[in-house]
C-alpha cells in the first residue's frame, strides 16, 4: 500500500493500443504524438492541486472540520452501532419531538458509533504500520457488554453543530477506558492527538447546525422519557456485545478482532 497513488487523469482503459508505433508514407500526415514524461508529470501535478468543492450547501450545511488535502485521510477508531435497530425507532420519535414543539429540524447521523478515539488525519504512506500498530494494542482484549444510560447533548469545539447522544453506563466504562488507553499509546507514537481527557463516552444519534443546547435542554427530560420507554421494550437489542473495533481510514475500513 506505501506506493498506491490514484491519479484522476488516469483514462488507460480509452487508450489502449493508442501508444503503438505508426507507420505510413512520405507524404502522409505525421501522426499525433504522446506527451512527453515531463509534460505528463506537469498534468498530474497541475491535477493534484485541484481544490475541492467544500460548499456546506452540499453537505446539509455541515463545515469540515479539517481541510481537505490529498494524501490526508479523516480517520477514528470506534465500535460500530449501526446494527442496534431500536435507536432507528427513538431517532424518529425524537425527530417528530422536536420538530413539533421546537420547529427544529433534527438529522439522523448516518453511521451510529461509539468513538474511541477523536477524529484525527493521516497520511496515506503511513496507514499500513499504523494499522498493524492498532492491531497489536488491542489484540490482548476480551470482548465486553456496553450499557447505556440516558440522552446527553454535545456541541462540536468548532460550535458549528450540536448533537443528541445515547450516553453510556458508568459499568461498561472499565473495558473501554483501557481499550482507549492502548489506542492512545499508538496516537502518540504517529504524534497524533489523544482521546479527550474528560471521557464521556457516547454515541450520537442526531445532528443540527449550530449551538442549540439551550433550546435542546429545554426539552431533555421528555427525551429521556422516550428513551427509557424504548429501552425497557427493547434491553438486549440495545445492550451490545462488543466483539470487535473498527478503523475507519477515508474510505477504508478495517476491523480488530477480540478475543
Amino acid at each position: 500500500m506505501h506506493n498506491i497513488q490514484q491519479y484522476s487523469g488516469d483514462s488507460s482503459s480509452e487508450d489502449d493500443g493508442q501508444g503503438s508505433a505508426v507507420t505510413g508514407s512520405k507524404d502522409s500526415p505525421k501522426p499525433d504524438l504522446l506527451p512527453t514524461s515531463k509534460k505528463l508529470l506537469q498534468i498530474e501535478a497541475a491535477t493534484a492541486e485541484e481544490p475541492v468543492d467544500d460548499d456546506p450547501a452540499k453537505h446539509q450545511g455541515r463545515v469540515r472540520s479539517f481541510a481537505h488535502e490529498r494524501g490526508i485521510w479523516a480517520s477514528y477508531v470506534y465500535v460500530d452501532y449501526n446494527d442496534v435497530e431500536p435507536l432507528n425507532d427513538l431517532q424518529q420519535h425524537i425527530i417528530d419531538k422536536a420538530s413539533k414543539e421546537l420547529s427544529l429540524e433534527l438529522n439522523r447521523v448516518d453511521n451510529l458509533h461509539l468513538s474511541l478515539t477523536k477524529t484525527f488525519v493521516i497520511r496515506h504512506h503511513n496507514i499500513t504500520a499504523f494499522v498493524e500498530n492498532i492491531r497489536n494494542a488491542v489484540s490482548g482484549f476480551k470482548r465486553f457488554t456496553v450499557l447505556p444510560s440516558n440522552l446527553a447533548i454535545y456541541v462540536n469545539e468548532e460550535q458549528t453543530r450540536t448533537f443528541l447522544a445515547v450516553k453510556i453506563d458508568e459499568t461498561s466504562f472499565r473495558p473501554l477506558e483501557q481499550l482507549v488507553d492502548a489506542l492512545d499509546g499508538c496516537m502518540r507514537e504517529y504524534k497524533l492527538p489523544v482521546f479527550y481527557q474528560e471521557r464521556s463516552f457516547h454515541v450520537s444519534i442526531l445532528w443540527t447546525l449550530g449551538n442549540q443546547r439551550d433550546k435542546m435542554e429545554g426539552i431533555l427530560p421528555e427525551l429521556d422519557e422516550l428513551f427509557n420507554a424504548i429501552y425497557e421494550e427493547e434491553y438486549c437489542d440495545m445492550n451490545v456485545n462488543v466483539k470487535r473495533l473498527h478503523l475507519k481510514c477515508g474510505n477504508k475500513f478495517y476491523d480488530f478482532g477480540l478475543v
